[in-house]
């Protein structure tokens, strides 16, 4: 990943909205925020040990790149997306801390990404980022956002 990574200058990277992200209210008026204008969680709720909407953005909240069969064009786009993204969040939400993952595969014919984002409730994390090294199956770039 730092080989790739090295080759891209992140400070002059054109940014546009490939996405909108959306703040909802569930049944409960808890906050969720979606990518996709169709997802709906009105009737998921917070359970005390069992985080739903958490888990339900993690799984809505999917943006899959495989435009190209170099890795390095994968990563390029997929960057752009994830730089993007944090700036919406960071812009339209700052009162709410996300995690934002990037994950990149090479284990497929060709090579592609994941970009996931959710929001952070009560300390609930998907991704333990204390034991980071055990998602190093897919190179991982992880970035908490509005963790002022």
């Amino acid at each position: 990943m730092k080989e790739l990574l090295s080759d891209i200058d992140l400070s002059n990277m054109e940014l546009k909205n490939y996405y909108s992200v959306f703040e909802r209210v569930n049944s409960n008026n808890e906050k969720y925020w979606v990518i996709s204008n169709e997802a709906d969680c009105s009737m998921c709720c917070v359970v005390s040990k069992e985080i739903n909407l958490t888990n339900f953005e993690w799984d809505n909240n999917e943006i899959y790149i495989a435009n190209s069969r170099d890795i390095k064009q994968v990563l390029n786009l997929s960057l752009k997306m994830f730089m993007s993204l944090k700036k919406i969040l960071e812009e339209n939400y700052p009162y709410q801390v996300f995690d934002l993952i990037l994950s990149i595969s090479e284990n497929n014919t060709l090579p592609s990404a994941n970009i996931k984002f959710y929001a952070l409730r009560d300390g609930f994390r998907i991704i333990d980022i204390e034991n980071i090294e055990n998602y190093k199956s897919d190179a991982v770039l992880i970035e908490t956002v509005n963790n002022n």
